[in-house]
């Protein structure tokens, strides 16, 4: 039973439900080719066999305790060049939903980041990621697919740094992941409203106030060199900027690592 339906205009309102499968992104991106979809329209997954994240990684989530989805949106191709204002906008809308949810549910925000270039941070540590996926056909964008994993109820997480809602908070009961689904459509989809209004300008600053790091010294690893900076920000073209001892550098997500305390 499908019980996923946002109270939305169109982002998350419609969509399907799948026990189990490969990869919501990767069938997103096959029905969105083979059928003719609405705008908005979801795919959420119980479990994904071989989710799929940043850099060619896999995704690994247990079953039933995360959300793992894909919405279906269609930017028009003239903000073809502003393409990661649309990955900035997404960001921002996730992290619109959570908030929310969490000053209507627990009645307070938390530290929720975006970690350049799209993972959602609680507090210091992953709890979520973004992988979009752009078609083109006939020289337009035609849609693009928004793969969403976020952390709602697993409590054990190995090898790596990770949290979710429900472990950080020491909540008892789970999340409904219907709840934090409705939730983060409705911030995606006032997002995404401000990217097609051109609204650039409020989409930068909204994240850069929760931008990870931002404004701090820390230490990151190029070239196999370790250095000391401080990111300034995120540039148009999705370039992290970060400000070293004599320098500005900018760096794109293959060439720079963020080191975290031992």
């Amino acid at each position: 039973m499908n019980n996923y339906h946002a109270p939305t205009r169109f982002v998350g309102k419609n969509s399907k439900y799948l026990d189990i499968c490969p990869s919501t992104n990767s069938l997103a991106f096959s029905e969105a080719l083979n059928e003719d979809l609405p705008e908005g329209f979801a795919w959420i997954a119980g479990h994904q066999t071989a989710g799929r994240g940043q850099r060619g990684n896999t995704w690994n989530a247990e079953p039933n305790q995360n959300l793992t989805l894909s919405f279906l949106l269609r930017p028009p191709h003239r903000l073809l060049d502003k393409q990661f204002y649309l990955s900035k906008a997404i960001a921002n809308g996730i992290l619109a939903g959570l908030e929310a949810w969490s000053r209507t549910t627990q009645g307070e925000s938390f530290n929720f980041e975006i970690k350049w270039p799209n993972d959602i941070y609680l507090d210091g540590v992953k709890m979520g990621g973004i992988l979009i996926e752009n078609n083109f056909q006939a020289g337009q964008w035609s849609f693009s697919i928004i793969g969403i994993g976020l952390n709602i109820n697993q409590k054990q997480f190995e090898n790596i740094r990770g949290t979710s809602l429900r472990a950080y908070l020491q909540l008892n009961q789970e999340i409904a992941l219907t709840e934090i689904y409705s939730y983060i459509s409705l911030g995606i989809e006032e997002s995404y409203t401000l990217f097609l209004n051109e609204a650039f300008p409020t989409i930068d600053e909204i994240y850069h106030e929760r931008l990870f790091r931002r404004a701090e010294w820390a230490i990151y690893e190029a070239s196999n060199e370790k250095f000391e900076g401080k990111i300034l920000g995120v540039n148009e073209q999705g370039l992290l900027e970060i400000e070293k001892e004599f320098t500005v550098e900018s760096y794109d997500l293959k060439e720079l690592s963020f080191i975290f305390p031992a």
